[in-house]
């Protein structure tokens, strides 16, 4: 069994973040590189043969460090613990899309816009596509295998029952897969092929922009009697935006697309067409503004900001003993610590919501973000910003996280938090009107500044250079470049 605290090799582990119905992921540590790393484990009940585990474990790794591409989770070691199986894999400092979609729907009334469906699924494509080249075909497209991380962009994860096959080839394998997503050829156990990923991933797309998965029940799909039913379009995007999926969504093969770059194409174009400008402007008083809502850098104590909303730099046991968290508590009173203390021991990433005490503001919100220079303060920004949403605050106070204890540079810190507010803005709806981030030293507060102006001024980058044009440019004599005509043409052929 792995423990938190366990060194493995180079791999210190720090405890369990998450899983799935098979699966155990836990945080690690690499201890000579402090990069953050993640372990994946089987559940017990699906450890009954050690070799079968090992086996499984090493098919998984094998075939996600075989795809050559950066829009795939890449794994990075499989071992044998102690007698347990376990698969290491790089750690996305990000949330699963369907924590996404369910939280958003559940604090704000609405799902997620097309032109981010359409992004985040033109990612998937390009890492489908370039597994399906390598001739694997991944067979568990859903939302919660796909992680967005604002620093990043989106990553396809879980190959646990991905196969190696070649690319065109059909397959006949048993019936594995998420009921919602499976193609209607997978269900009845007939041969499959990568089509079967594309209806996958159409019920993903679906899922995502609709709320729920586009069938309910197997046996209208397992006979291949079902068709998506879609709602109304808001318009000629979203209409073309049905057309492809239905076409994905196609009870026989034949009618899919067979070759998932074409998807990758049309949602490309499509987010290209629908997505709204991604920068703030910087008004006359130096603050920015990204669309109805201000942000400010500032220089000040934290436990004194007058917002409705502030998020305390937790640590997983949410004591708050430490820099601006004590400060808080010092202001606030004991009842805070106390109530944040009664929902237990917190993974990294996690927020946890709790009154304010004496604080001039209505909730505290407990961002787990930091552990030896291992950074989660994406992950943990993104859910303090849901969070905010969910508890209706319009204002919120924001320190620089995890560089007190968790030993995080001020400037990651401020990419991280800068990332995930403007991921969050982006998406639109959003009920806060002003976030302020606190430092409370006027030289960390012009580094952190720096850093997010960076990203939210700058956040597309400049127009990249296609060429000069094709024009002969003559060289002054005097250039230290200079070559004379006749020169370069007689020594051009010798050796």
């Amino acid at each position: 069994m792995i423990e938190a605290g366990a060194r493995i090799g180079d791999y210190e582990i720090w405890g369990r973040i998450g899983g799935g119905g098979m699966s155990d992921v836990w945080l690690a540590r690499h201890v000579l590189l402090a990069s953050p790393l993640v372990v994946k484990t089987l559940k017990p009940h699906f450890q009954a043969d050690p070799e079968e585990r090992y086996r499984r474990m090493l098919n998984e790794a094998r075939l996600m460090a075989r795809v050559p591409s950066h829009r795939v989770v890449r794994a990075t070691d499989v071992r044998i613990h102690k007698g347990t199986p376990l698969l290491v894999q790089e750690y996305v400092d990000g949330i699963d899309m369907d924590e996404v979609d369910v939280r958003r729907r559940r604090a704000l009334g609405y799902g997620l816009p097309l032109w981010f469906v359409c992004e985040v699924l033109a990612q998937v494509a390009e890492g489908l596509a370039d597994a399906h080249l390598t001739g694997i075909l991944h067979r568990d497209l859903k939302p919660s295998n796909i992680l967005d991380s604002p620093e990043l962009g989106t990553k396809l994860g879980d190959f646990g029952i991905a196969v190696a096959k070649s690319v065109g080839r059909e397959q006949v394998g048993d019936i594995s897969g998420t009921g919602p997503y499976m193609a209607p050829e997978v269900l009845r156990g007939e041969a499959f092929d990568r089509r079967a990923d594309v209806f996958g991933l159409g019920a993903t797309a679906y899922h995502l922009r609709y709320g729920r998965p586009p069938f309910e029940g197997l046996e209208p799909r397992r006979r291949g009697e079902a068709h998506p039913v879609f709602p109304t379009p808001s318009g000629p995007e979203e209409a073309y935006f049905q057309h492809v999926l239905a076409r994905m969504l196609a009870p026989h093969p034949e009618a899919r697309f067979s070759d998932v770059a074409q998807v990758r194409h049309l949602f490309d174009r499509l987010a290209t067409t629908t997505r709204p400008p991604s920068a703030a402007a910087r008004l006359d008083d130096g603050t920015l503004a990204f669309g109805p809502t201000r942000i400010v850098c500032e220089t000040g104590d934290l436990a004194r900001a007058r917002v409705d909303g502030i998020v305390s730099p937790a640590v997983p046991e949410l004591s708050m003993s430490g820099g601006a968290a004590a400060a808080l508590r010092a202001h606030g009173g004991e009842s805070i610590e106390q109530e944040a203390r009664n929902w237990g021991e917190q993974p990294l990433g996690a927020c946890i919501s709790t009154g304010a005490g004496r604080l001039e503001c209505r909730r505290v919100l407990h961002a787990v973000s930091a552990w030896e220079e291992v950074s989660c303060i994406g992950r943990a920004m993104q859910r303090a910003l849901l969070t905010a949403e969910e508890e209706g605050l319009s204002s919120l106070a924001v320190p620089a996280l995890g560089t007190g204890a968790g030993r995080v540079t001020v400037e990651a810190s401020a990419r991280a938090e800068a990332s995930a507010l403007r991921w969050h803005l982006l998406l639109g709806g959003s009920r806060l009107r002003e976030v302020r981030f606190v430092l409370y030293e006027e030289s960390l507060r012009e580094r952190f500044r720096d850093v997010l102006e960076s990203v939210l001024l700058d956040a597309d980058g400049p127009t990249p250079e296609v060429g000069r044009p094709d024009q002969p440019v003559a060289a002054a004599p005097d250039d230290r470049t200079y070559v004379p005509a006749v020169a370069r043409s007689s020594e051009r052929y010798r050796g």
